[in-house]
């Protein structure tokens, strides 16, 4: 089991790329102190287009007196953008074994509990139960282990899940580039990663080993499912 001091830095199967999203992040947060808004830096925030510094405003201590018009305003916003629908989905879980040691989570690879990976005929009943609900979208996700759910066997159950749905997303462990190129390929339409915090510091008290324990590999996960076609 991995117990790296470091969690920045990549295991040798994990892809670097050139990207400085992280960076950018990370230091626009560090020059932000909550502490440093005011009651009118929130109004101009509410009254306008908040930008980076409005946004922060708005999650900043200043803000909480105006929580009901934050409210209010985010609601316009998304009945402006997307009317009153509502999406639904079912998530599907195929696997719940982990490689990972995350203090707050019940897949914690320390913890003894029953765990299963479903073979693929399983998987075909569990999609054919969920399409005969009529739902048009499912989420196929597992536990972060890839000696029990590989990239071959998650594609196959995309591929499953894309031949009765309109949209499948997968929530897994971070992948490179050229894997998340073959999910894309085997119908997946998008990605889902949790990253829990973006405080590199608490983010490594959290996840004490295993391969998610690397923030920044985590940090660029998205990137590199755009790159790899993702929506």
């Amino acid at each position: 089991m991995m117990r790296a001091t470091d969690a920045m830095e990549y295991l040798p199967d994990m892809e670097a790329i050139d990207s400085d999203i992280m960076e950018t992040v990370l230091g626009t947060a560090a020059e932000l102190d909550p502490s440093n808004f005011t009651d009118a830096d929130v109004r101009r925030a509410l009254d306008g287009d908040p930008g980076i510094e409005g946004f922060a405003a708005l999650l900043s201590p200043a803000a909480e007196p105006h929580l009901e018009e934050m409210a209010a305003r985010a609601l316009d916003e998304t009945r402006r953008h997307f009317g009153n629908s509502v999406c639904l989905f079912t998530p599907l879980y195929v696997s719940n074994y982990c490689s990972n040691e995350c203090v707050y989570c019940g897949f914690n690879c320390r913890n003894g509990i029953h765990r299963a990976t479903l073979d693929l005929p399983s998987v075909e009943r569990e999609l054919d139960a969920i399409a005969a609900t009529r739902l048009e979208e499912v989420l196929i996700l597992t536990g972060e282990s890839r000696a029990r759910s590989g990239v071959d066997y998650i594609s196959k159950c995309v591929e499953l899940a894309s031949e009765r749905f309109a949209t499948v997303g997968v929530e897994v462990y971070p992948m490179n580039t050229d894997e998340y190129a073959v999910l894309h390929r085997s119908g997946a339409d998008y990605v889902t990663v949790f990253q829990e915090t973006y405080d590199p510091a608490r983010y490594a008290e959290l996840h004490l080993s295993g391969p998610k324990r690397v923030f920044s590999y985590r940090f660029d996960a998205q990137e590199r499912a755009l790159r790899g076609g993702m929506r």
